[in-house]
């Protein structure tokens, strides 16, 4: 569950939603464990409960199994009302029956404790197949948003000046959550974890902090030895660079702060770019926890774009007209007037982990093409917020049709980077949209194919994208949603057919709060390079209505990929 109340209640305290929906209608045969800290969270702060203890017995009457972190509601006092006949033992029954049959399940009960000898690990984690997997999924994250033929890298770079405090620092490529980050606020002033105590103002404690900021300067050497004792073949973007670019001097200046205005580090930067024949600036902030952090749990702000010091070091560099190319590391997408209008390209890499600067540099040398896709809608600005890409019909950006208000009157309704989006290093074209059939049952399926052609000059991945739209209903359906997706890799002027296998009860929505409806009617399906970028369009019709149980809703479109077309 989460700390969010619906329709007045806890999720927590909601039978509704933790046994007759999760349990009954969706089948749920695991076991349920709270958030941290949110039984005492729906007493204290959210008034649920007369005492912490019929405050629990709310939640475990609802469906909570077990209390993390700590046990504030099932305590003793707790235990009492099932002595003295005041709950329901068949509730507790319940509970420690879902529990033991986990263990059951895990093997807890043949092997109860973990390994004794540390240099076990060693022998299976990490493996090859784990540190394969780590550097797959850094390349295939990383997005291209703009590129006016910088990239990738060719020709001979005499100087390339690399500026960002998150270039010569590899721990910036772990996100929150990480084993990094959890054992990096340990060491940070404050820990902004949910459910850990604490309190206070983070304004108030002695430490010293980005400038004109109430952010932690984290370059104290802690920080960095964490970093070497649990990654030390991780290296840093500056290092990378040098390694394989063995004929390239790379210059570097932190250029500016992870956060806030700060302007004292830019002579230094904009020296080193002067005499560059390139300039690559890591951009964003740092994703982790406490008071080190400028984003992640508890660590929240107010604007969506970069920070003020690199927006304002974006049009400084500018000026000295050499090719900039930026690369964001951070755990929100980039969304940025500045780097729009002045880079040269943007690579968004997220937070790429162990191997993020292998990755980054495979991608701007083109070793690797990239094929991420952004699996968001990107907002110009907070006050555009919320955006998404199936919102309802006559809602969001599609307002104008109803209201004639299409446009805000300093921007435009759409997103900066629709949901889906991503460019490549080559051109794919899409082609000869088929189905296997103009109108199906509910219990039928229909095939959704078209060719994708590599017609560029290198070799590539597309992500090719299928969306589905229901008109007309008897409720407001979302303008689209994606219906399934698939990864297919072509040499140049190869072709390959697409084949998506869709079930009507995958478009099911639910017009009472147990049962969803298949409901009759046109259903339109485009396929393309991103939600805004549809290259082929069709439609079949659904022949009748049909109710079926929440269980029996498919959430994804299987899909193939059939032999080379031009064979």
């Amino acid at each position: 569950p989460c700390y969010s109340s619906l329709n007045g209640l806890p999720v927590h305290a909601s039978k509704q939603y933790l046994t007759d929906l999760l349990r009954f209608d969706l089948h749920y045969r695991g076991y349920v464990v709270s958030d941290y800290g949110a039984i005492e969270n729906a007493y204290r702060v959210q008034g649920i409960g007369e005492s912490l203890a019929e405050t629990g017995y709310r939640c475990l009457e609802a469906g909570v199994d077990v209390e993390l972190a700590s046990p504030s509601a099932y305590t003793e006092e707790l235990l009492r009302m099932f002595e003295h006949g005041e709950a329901d033992m068949s509730l507790l029954d319940e509970a420690c029956e879902r529990i033991l049959a986990a263990k059951f399940r895990m093997g807890l009960f043949e092997h109860p404790y973990a390994m004794e000898d540390p240099s076990l690990i060693e022998t299976f984690v990490p493996s090859d197949e784990d540190r394969s997997l780590s550097l797959q999924a850094a390349r295939e994250s990383i997005v291209l948003l703009k590129n006016n033929g910088v990239l990738p890298l060719a020709g001979k770079l005499r100087t390339i000046a690399l500026i960002g405090p998150q270039g010569d620092n590899a721990r910036y490529f772990f996100g929150g959550y990480t084993a990094l980050s959890m054992l990096e606020k340990t060491i940070a002033k404050a820990d902004s974890q949910a459910g850990v105590g604490g309190g206070g103002s983070v304004r108030d404690l002695q430490m010293d902090r980005i400038p004109g900021t109430t952010v932690q300067l984290d370059e104290d050497p802690a920080f960095d030895d964490l970093l070497h004792q649990m990654y030390p073949n991780c290296p840093s973007l500056r290092a990378e660079l040098a390694a394989r670019l063995p004929d390239t001097e790379i210059r570097y200046a932190p250029g500016y702060y992870a956060f806030g205005a700060d302007e004292s580090r830019f002579d230094e930067a904009l020296a080193i770019a002067r005499d560059a024949d390139l300039v690559i600036l890591t951009l964003g902030g740092k994703n982790g926890a406490g008071s080190i952090a400028t984003m992640g749990e508890g660590v929240d702000g107010t604007d969506i774009n970069l920070p003020k010091a690199q927006e304002t070091f974006l049009a400084r560099a500018a000026a000295l007209g050499k090719p900039l190319i930026g690369v964001h590391l951070d755990g929100r997408p980039i969304s940025s007037d500045n780097a729009d209008r002045y880079l040269d390209a943007i690579l968004e890499c997220w937070n790429p982990a162990e191997y993020g600067a292998q990755a980054i540099v495979d991608v701007l040398t083109g070793v690797v093409n990239p094929s991420g896709k952004l699996p968001v809608s990107v907002a110009y600005s907070a006050g555009q917020l919320p955006v998404w890409y199936n919102h309802y019909n006559g809602s969001g950006w599609h307002t104008g049709a109803g209201t004639g208000f299409s446009e805000y009157v300093d921007r435009p309704h759409t997103p900066r980077y629709p949901f889906g989006f991503g460019l490549s290093y080559t051109a794919f074209q899409y082609r000869d949209l088929t189905l296997s059939a103009e109108t199906v049952s509910p219990e039928e399926t229909v095939e959704i194919s078209c060719v994708v052609e590599n017609t560029g000059n290198a070799a590539g991945t597309e992500v090719v994208q299928l969306y589905v739209r229901d008109p007309h209903a008897s409720m407001q359906r979302p303008v689209q949603e994606l219906a399934g997706f698939t990864r297919v890799s072509l040499q140049p002027g190869e072709a390959r057919r697409i084949t998506f296998v869709l079930s009507p009860k995958q478009l099911a929505f639910a017009e009472d709060y147990r049962r969803w409806l298949v409901e009759r009617g046109e259903i339109q399906v485009r396929i393309g390079a991103s939600s805004e970028d549809i290259r082929c369009t069709g439609a079949f019709r659904i022949s009748e209505n049909k109710w079926i149980a929440t269980a029996q809703r498919p959430f994804w479109a299987e899909s193939r990929v059939e032999e080379d077309e031009n064979d």
